[in-house]
């Protein structure tokens, strides 16, 4: 990573830090509501505050494990490994990873136009696609649609929903700069895909065919 970029990766990842402090604080006070319910004899009623605390508690987790590979990808200890990678597999699985998390209204399309294999990291670039697809669910109200294409002879992973969309000006944003632990990954994960002095990019949009969030990967 080049020196210039620590600043912004160090700011991402303590603020990423503080969020998951403050929700472990929060599943602690849960738990202790919850013990008192109990002892007050009404055990019933603690019930919907253990899956509240459960909740939190998972969302914590998940925030430590993305806090962890920003890190790794920061003091370069997730080297790229760049092997032929079937691209209509990689949609698939990243819809198969996102499904227990879809709403029964959800509808989820996927679209393959770059048959055949690309050079790529799998694991790393489908983790972007399912992180990109997890923020989707959050907004979208009806649709989500995940889609890959070759363009300029670059790939093109696509994640759009039919939500609000981005703010105004995080797509200007520099790469790290608020945008969020899981932006700063996916920014990182695409710069160090590098093919004839060509890094990847990552694009923020608005509109497309269904009016919100455009999330776009381009790999060389």
């Amino acid at each position: 990573m080049e020196r210039s970029n620590v600043p912004l990766a160090v700011d991402v990842i303590a603020s990423g830090i503080h969020d998951a402090k403050n929700n472990m604080f929060d599943a602690l006070a849960r738990i202790g509501s919850a013990i008192r319910t109990i002892r007050d004899g009404q055990g019933e009623a603690a019930l919907p505050i253990l899956t509240e605390t459960e909740q939190a508690v998972l969302a914590s987790a998940e925030r430590l494990s993305k806090l962890l590979s920003a890190y790794r990808l920061t003091r370069h200890e997730n080297p790229v490994s760049l092997l032929p990678v079937n691209v209509n597999d990689l949609l698939e699985d990243a819809v198969l990873r996102i499904a227990p998390h879809r709403r029964a209204d959800l509808a989820i399309e996927s679209h393959c136009e770059a048959d055949g294999f690309w050079v790529c990291d799998r694991e790393l670039v489908t983790d972007c696609v399912v992180n990109a697809m997890q923020n989707a669910l959050r907004f979208a109200q009806r649709k989500i649609r995940i889609e890959a294409a070759i363009s300029n002879d670059h790939l093109e992973l696509t994640v759009a929903d039919d939500g609000p969309g981005f703010p105004a000006n995080l797509p200007a944003q520099s790469p790290g700069e608020h945008s969020g632990v899981g932006l700063y990954i996916a920014r990182r994960i695409a710069h160090l895909h590098m093919r004839h002095d060509q890094c990847g990019q990552l694009k923020l949009e608005n509109g497309g065919p269904l009016g919100g969030a455009i999330f776009r990967l381009i790999l060389p």
